[in-house]
């Protein structure tokens, strides 16, 4: 089970995993990422919507990202919307809003990709599709239907476990922490080309007696595999969801599934929990399970070995070469280690575990390093030291240890990690975490030294793009308002000087948001409620005023991925003035400089000037 990161959600003893498995990430690969710190280098950094405040329950969930192409897509509560991102610069290239603003995904929920669409599951059972290039809604479905019926905050209907795509079929898994579940599956074919919001129909839904609580579904052959949150696995036919063949594994499963073609065996990893009084859980060992699976989908014989008592583990395994890797916890979650399981007999046997400051519920990414040898990459979710781990394994190791290779830098990107890693065939590595910061990790080029002839004009061969930037400046309002009862969103409109109220933007239940303004002008600022009627339609409430607080007058500029020379200089031009030297600095990587009291509204021009010495003269080029 995936561990809830805030401290609310450890009280409540909700200790889930969550899988993404529906970006095009490889799970074993021949790219090769940065294999050292010394070798990493942030790309950039850049953060997607607002935090979630878990005092008032406001979680502004952010999805699993998916990976696909040129590509990064992600859904986000905060601003009800689906997102493409440039995976080259992080920016967010086009976005569009849900279905309907009362729409929100699960927590930890993961987006689904495949026949040129991106999928979104909502908690209440409706799952939408995306065209992967534009963004324009293709098809929306009826809920999936409640397997259970517990009031109004039921949610055994949310897509809460991610999808699977395959040859033309969509499945899903749904259910909350507790209660029942379901498989799903629809095709994703669009019968009608001119409505965006086309009613797709189910094509089959199987209910189950447990939760399918963000288990994961594997497709192998003809049928799809999953196992419930009380650890009976199953296989439906993929067209028909006949149940094929089932077998108990143990309690307390909560991931994803490997699948070694070689040997068809199913890898899955579970405890074994202990109960104490009051059915009170006080301790819990860590299994590994191989299960073989025939070409008709039915189950053989099952293996088991276990990890170690006293752990916990919920984590989707790895396998490659005779060999698992699969992560864990004490159940204390005092520290947490990466196992790695020799499978190539019967006799499983545990070859070392190597620790680790917490426990990673990323699914490892297997890099083939020459004949006999790996690294295996994940993301460690702790705070501050949580980042991206490698762990160098070989044939025969019996010890290994996990090296950090990266670790946001700035105090607010440090964060909590329980997502994904992504790997694109660059080698270079994607993740988010709890700061809603988006990484790209990738690794330094090595540079040359010039001659005395190139010194003018060349002085490395790293390729970096024109990095002259303008800005226009802004200024930063937080804007608080009253509740209104019954509201389902706000409408936020903003009034400049003696001007006339404009819509600034739309928010959910939430009564705060900061927004930005770029006139040095009086601002006046309300927002109009509104409620949802039978139709779905927006019926509002009269408008109220909201209350600003002004942020400083500053102005930002940020240079990534700049290596090469011994130091650096920004220099800044206002408007039609000339440029300035504004800061000086010895190191590279990510270079940020912030202009203080800047005036709203005035165009910033900033370059940067990269400054080596060659053959004893110093030579200033601006980077290109």
């Amino acid at each position: 089970m995936r561990t809830m990161k805030r401290v609310a959600a450890v009280a409540l003893s909700v200790v889930v995993l969550m899988t993404s498995g529906v970006s095009a990430k490889a799970a074993v690969t021949d790219v090769q990422p940065a294999k050292s710190s010394s070798e990493a280098v942030l790309k950039w950094a850049n953060k997607i919507g607002t935090l979630a405040d878990w005092g008032t329950y406001t979680y502004n969930n952010l999805s699993e990202i998916a990976v696909v192409g040129d590509y990064i897509y992600a859904a986000d509560d905060g601003e009800h919307r689906i997102m493409k991102i440039s995976k080259k610069t992080g920016e967010i290239l086009k976005s569009v809003s849900y279905k309907n603003d009362s729409y929100t995904i699960h927590y930890g929920a993961g987006i689904g990709t495949g026949d040129r669409k991106i999928f979104v599951g909502y908690d209440n059972g409706i799952i939408q599709a995306f065209d992967a290039d534009t963004l324009q809604s293709v098809w929306i479905t009826k809920p999936v239907e409640k397997v259970e019926d517990k009031g109004q905050y039921d949610q055994s209907n949310a897509i809460s476990g991610g999808f699977v795509y395959d040859n033309g079929y969509l499945y899903a898994s749904t259910g909350t922490y507790s209660g029942k579940g379901s498989l799903v599956a629809l095709t994703t074919k669009d019968e009608d080309t001119s409505k965006d919001y086309e009613v797709k129909e189910i094509t089959w839904q199987k209910e189950n007696d447990a939760t399918y609580y963000w288990d994961k579904a594997k497709s192998i052959g003809n049928v799809i595999v999953i196992c419930d949150a009380s650890g009976k696995l199953k296989s439906y036919d993929k067209k028909t969801g006949e149940v094929k063949s089932e077998v108990k594994i143990d309690n307390k499963f909560s991931g994803g599934i490997a699948y070694d073609t070689s040997s068809k065996t199913i890898y899955l990893a579970a405890d074994h929990a202990i109960y104490g009084e009051n059915n009170k859980q006080t301790d819990s060992t860590a299994n590994l399970y191989g299960v073989k699976i025939e070409n008709d989908g039915t189950f053989g014989a099952v293996n088991k070995v276990e990890i170690g008592e006293h752990e916990h583990i919920a984590s989707t395994p790895e396998v490659y070469n005779g060999k698992v890797y699969v992560s864990g916890t004490a159940f204390d979650y005092s520290k947490g280690f990466m196992a790695v399981v020799d499978v190539v007999s019967d006799q499983y046997k545990v070859n070392y575990k190597a620790d680790l400051p917490g426990y990673s519920q990323s699914t490892p990414i297997v890099v083939k390093d020459g004949t006999d040898s790996v690294n295996v990459y994940f993301t460690v979710n702790a705070n501050p030291n949580g980042g991206i781990y490698v762990l160098k394994d070989s044939k025969g190791a019996t010890s290994g240890t996990a090296e950090k290779i990266f670790e946001p830098e700035k105090d607010d990107q440090k964060q909590f990690c329980a997502n994904e890693l992504h790997i694109d065939n660059d080698g270079t590595l994607y993740y988010i975490n709890d700061s809603r910061y988006l990484f790209a990790v990738g690794k330094k080029v090595s540079n040359k030294t010039p001659s005395s002839s190139e010194a003018t004009t060349v002085v490395n061969e790293t390729k970096v793009k024109p990095v002259t930037k303008t800005v226009k400046s802004t200024r930063s309002v937080k804007l608080t308002w009253k509740k209104k009862k019954g509201a389902k969103g706000y409408v936020i409109y903003a009034k400049a000087g003696k001007g006339k109220y404009k819509k600034v933007t739309t928010v959910g239940k939430k009564t705060s948001k900061t927004i930005k303004v770029n006139k040095d002008s009086s601002y006046k600022f309300k927002v109009k409620p509104y409620k949802l009627t039978k139709k779905n339609k927006k019926k509002y409430f009269k408008a109220y005023a909201a209350k600003a607080k002004f942020g400083n007058k500053t102005v930002k500029v940020t240079f990534k991925n700049v290596t090469g020379y011994a130091s650096y200089k920004v220099q800044m031009k206002a408007g039609k003035a000339a440029y300035k030297t504004v800061k000086t600095t010895i190191k590279g990587g990510t270079i940020t400089y912030t202009k203080k009291k800047a005036k709203v509204g005035t165009t910033y021009k900033f370059r940067l000037k990269g400054i080596n010495k060659v053959n004893g003269k110093t030579v200033s080029v601006t980077i290109k």
